[in-house]
């Protein structure tokens, strides 16, 4: 399993195919090439997939829910008075749910099509039209490599993006 920390340093790059099909060769011919099943990822006909394409929010949306949640928190304890204060075990049962729920929610509303840059409007496009999208995550040598193996294959656009998550 990848860290946090990885995922930050790494990048991706997604190529356009014509259809399935072609997307799928250039899957297998990456695999051949050495680079992690883990690390790549297709999608066709999913226009809410293909709007990851180009990464979402989801990281940054946890984050600042949780700490929304752990602020909830804190205004039920200091507003529900003494008696909310000296009921320790509530506080340790109840600050925790609301700061993972409010993380939770902030990491699906973080993948919201409200979100996303113009970018994921390309990448929907694509796919309604009929093309498929293969994107790999990784290292720059690795994405080089990767980029090489795409051309070979057909791909009928490469762009690089800052995520370093694959579809």
């Amino acid at each position: 399993m990848r860290s946090i920390q990885d995922e930050l340093e790494e990048e991706s790059i997604v190529a356009a195919f014509s259809d399935h099909a072609r997307a799928v060769a250039a899957a297998h011919a990456l695999d051949r090439a050495g680079i992690s099943p883990d690390h790549v990822g297709v999608t066709a006909g999913n226009v809410r997939q293909a709007r990851e394409a180009a990464g979402s929010f989801s990281l940054a949306g946890a984050i600042v829910g949780a700490i929304v949640g752990a602020l909830v928190a804190l205004i039920f304890v200091f507003a529900g008075g003494e008696q909310m204060r000296q009921n320790v075990v509530a506080i340790m049962l109840g600050a925790p749910a609301l700061i993972l729920a409010f993380g939770a929610i902030g990491a699906l509303t973080g993948r919201a099509k409200l979100f996303q840059k113009e970018d994921y409007r390309a990448y929907e496009g694509a796919v309604e039209a009929g093309e498929a999208l293969v994107s790999v995550s990784g290292k720059p040598t690795e994405l080089r490599l990767a980029r090489e193996v795409l051309q070979q294959q057909g791909a009928v656009a490469i762009r690089r993006e800052e995520t370093g998550e694959a579809l």
